[in-house]
């Protein structure tokens, strides 16, 4: 059975359903008509003709800067630059066929646009009650690559269409799918077919194997979920799901798929040219938002001017600390990024210890686990709600039921150390896991989801308990960890740039002006402050992390200066993670080994936890990045004085006479406890005999009993001074607390006794 055969009966056995789907859209756009051709109309003037080859081909270098007074060229973009354009007689036929199938199977029936294809999708995506498919063709995907900007708006998907179907006129099929391979990006650095070949298989485009041409296809749709170096269990799903397609549509035969499936996908890029050598992670990272900006074609060709945030003096720094710790041959890799709080500008960036080795870059596309090094934003959460710094917990072992016989979260502290009863604050310096557990359970997973959102984490994660102790099912990137601590540090202002260039809710500031080759300004990426945080929360985080940083345990957390920060290392040593700040600069630094989970207890003899290595390079850079910048605290809003109360130690409110333990608690204003302690009830005892007693011994006697005292004197010159003499109630009498007072009656003179002085009960 032939290929179209093979998709004619397969649309057969969906017809019902699809004709459903496809009357709906045809009403609507037969409803719309008026006004689709008014829109059309208006559009397609404006767009230059594609006659017309100067308009597309012609090509300038697009230049990059640093952030320098009079800016540095940190490198310059062409097609010569890791792209190589292939004839489409150099193209093999599989590679062509593997794309299809898996990203346009109706690309030699339509006409640039597909209707099918877009009901398809949309029913889809109704099924699935989620964007599960997308409905651009490949024509669509390669004008959005290279004559219409990426920006989210109707009026570029009407581009997009007009100029597939005027494409689809003018050129071949075996032209526009050609030239499309030659500039989609395929990771890795590589952009264009043949770099894709050369970099994962070392070889040219046209010796491609079936299997090698299968997982090329699968890459474009996500470079990074799809990476066969990170991601290779969903690299090598995604290659054999093009294969089985390949089978189903009859373009191979089952001894072809069997022997491609059992092909192991690559483990580690082959370096083809000259790399970047000043900050080529960070270039690699504006690389990636221009082409989502502008498109591949505008980025290579078209003579952009962009001018970055990158401080030269800092990335040297950086660098620096990232190789003299890790300076041994197996050492792990690490990232860094820094930035500024207040300006969201990013100042520094590794994303790995060597470029021509590992291309990925761990600092924006590592997704990893943070361990403790989340639990800032579940304190922020936690006094959000008001459970300020003093509040006190038990630190032992915790057992949670989640909400059934075997879900039961058990909880213990790194290296079974336990500290009994203690406050938030030191439960926060010692990083105490069960009192971290606890905490989430009362605050909810919810609320600690949403706080980590609104300070700066873009990626999205499942809102469970585990969370407390940074397990995340997604992870997060340096960046990410680095933006959302800057907003602690910038007392709960989050900032992000005015330009969304990936789409995703907005980054930290890299690029801050494009301007084309004439200098006329195409963006200018100010900064955008919001306030997510409340800055009471903020300074009070601060503050916390601050005794982490400048009184914890680490040798490496405190510079000095006010700073603030916290260490995070996972399950096994996997990760290890410092991220820190002062008012002026936030860092955060990462170790471990890229794309896999390789356990780091015993590296070169060192046991490798976020307060080593990661808190050894976030202090060297700091130490050299803020040289010269006056050291300053962080700033005190109106209001964020914490006030005292005597609570009962047990329950927490306001105490009674009778609470057995009570203690002196801070707390946020608008959330002291307005109730007296109603875990303890006042008793009734029987008076006993304290006359003949000293009178600081009586004193204690009756205290003990809960009941409240007074003084006063008599004279009896055959007891001694300080004698009790009489007391009321009388011995025998029944008395309760909080109704009966006793007066103690002592020999002596008035005020030749003082009552004791009551003993203050400090927040432990």
């Amino acid at each position: 059975m032939t290929y179209n055969s093979r998709q004619r009966r397969t649309r057969r056995g969906n017809f019902p359903r699809a004709r459903t789907v496809i009357a709906i859209t045809l009403l609507v756009l037969l409803a719309a008509s008026p006004a689709i051709s008014r829109a059309w109309n208006s559009v397609s003037g404006t767009l230059p003709s594609l006659d017309k080859e100067e308009e597309y081909c012609a090509t300038d270098d697009t230049v990059i800067y640093d952030s320098s007074p009079v800016p540095n060229i940190i490198a310059v973009l062409h097609t010569g630059e890791n792209r190589m354009l292939l004839r489409e007689d150099q193209i093999p036929d599989r590679m062509k066929q593997a794309l299809v199938v898996i990203e346009d199977d109706r690309f030699y029936e339509h006409q640039g646009v597909d209707p099918v294809g877009m009901a398809r999708a949309l029913m889809a995506n109704f099924t699935e009650g989620k964007l599960a498919e997308g409905g651009s063709t490949i024509t669509q995907q390669y004008i959005k690559n290279t004559y219409v900007s990426n920006e989210p708006s109707v009026n570029r998907k009407l581009k997009e269409a007009i100029y597939a179907y005027e494409l689809e006129q003018r050129w071949s099929k075996d032209r526009i799918i050609s030239e499309y391979l030659n500039t989609i990006y395929f990771g890795s650095g590589a952009y264009g077919l043949q770099v894709a070949s050369m970099t994962y298989f070392n070889k040219q485009a046209s010796q491609l194997t079936l299997a090698e041409c299968a997982m090329l296809a699968a890459i474009p749709k996500s470079p990074v979920q799809y990476s066969p170096y990170t991601q290779p269990e969903s690299a090598l799903k995604r290659r054999n799901l093009v294969l089985a397609k390949m089978l189903r549509h009859g373009m191979i035969s089952q001894e072809e798929y069997d022997i491609a499936e059992q092909t192991p996908l690559p483990t580690q890029p082959f370096h083809i040219g000259p790399e970047t050598n000043v900050a080529p992670y960070f270039v690699e990272y504006v690389k990636e938002q221009l082409i989502a900006r502008y498109g591949t074609r505008m980025t290579f060709e078209g003579g952009l001017r962009v001018y970055t945030t990158l401080d030269p003096g800092k990335q040297a720094a950086a660098e620096k600390a990232v190789a003299s710790v890790l300076d041994q041959p197996g050492d792990p890799s690490a990232a860094l990024v820094s930035l500024e709080p207040a300006s969201g500008y990013v100042r520094a960036m590794v994303g790995g210890r060597n470029f021509i080795e590992q291309k990925f870059n761990v600092a924006t596309q590592g997704h990893r686990q943070p361990g403790s090094a989340f639990k800032p934003f579940v304190l922020a959460a936690a006094m959000n709600k008001g459970i300020s710094p003093g509040t006190t917990f038990v630190s032992e072992p915790k057992h949670f039921n989640l909400g059934g016989p075997d879900s039961v979260w058990n909880v213990s502290n790194f290296d079974d150390l336990y500290l009994g009863k203690i406050s938030l604050e030191k439960a926060t310096v010692y990083s105490d896991n069960a009192v971290y557990a606890e905490l989430m359970m009362r605050v909810g997973a919810g609320a600690v989801a949403d706080m980590a959102h609104k300070a700066g984490i873009n990626t999205s994660f499942s809102a469970q308990p585990a969370i407390a102790l940074g397990g995340l099912d997604n992870g997060v990137t340096p960046l990410e960890l680095s933006s959302a601590y800057g907003t602690f540090a910038n007392n709960g202002i989050r900032i992000t740039g005015s330009v969304d260039y990936l789409g995703n809710g907005g980054d930290p500031i890299s690029i801050y002006k494009v301007t084309d080759s004439q200098n006329v300004v195409l963006d200018e990426n100010k900064t955008t402050p919001s306030q997510v945080i409340d800055p009471v929360i903020s300074y009070h985080v601060n503050n916390t992390l601050k005794k982490v940083a400048m009184q914890g345990t680490g040798q490496w957390s405190n510079l000095g200066r006010p700073c603030a920060g916290k260490s995070g290392t996972t399950e096994d040593h996997v990760d290890a993670w410092f991220s820190g700040y002062t008012p002026d600069l936030v860092t955060t630094v990462w170790i471990g080994y890229p794309g896999q989970r390789t356990s780091m207890v015993d590296i070169r003899g060192v046991r490798v936890t976020g307060g080593a290595w990661p808190a050894q390079i976030w202090n060297m850079y700091m130490t050299e990045a803020l040289n010269g910048t006056e050291p300053r605290d962080f700033v005190k809003p109106p209001g964020a004085d914490l006030q005292s109360l005597l609570v009962c130690a047990d329950s927490g409110q306001i105490a009674h006479a009778w609470c057995p333990k009570k203690e002196t608690r801070s707390f946020f204003p608008g959330h002291l406890p307005t109730e007296k302690c109603t875990l303890h009830k006042a008793e009734e005892f029987t008076m006993p005999n304290i006359t003949g007693l000293k009178f600081a011994n009586a004193y204690k006697t009756v205290k003990a009993m809960g009941l409240e005292v007074s003084l006063a004197f008599g004279s009896d010159g055959s007891k001694p001074a300080d004698t009790v003499i009489d007391q009321v109630p009388k011995p025998g009498t029944k008395v309760k607390q909080g109704v009966n007072r006793v007066t103690i009656y002592v020999a002596g003179l008035p005020g030749s006794v003082q009552m004791p002085a009551e003993q203050p009960h400090p927040a432990e």
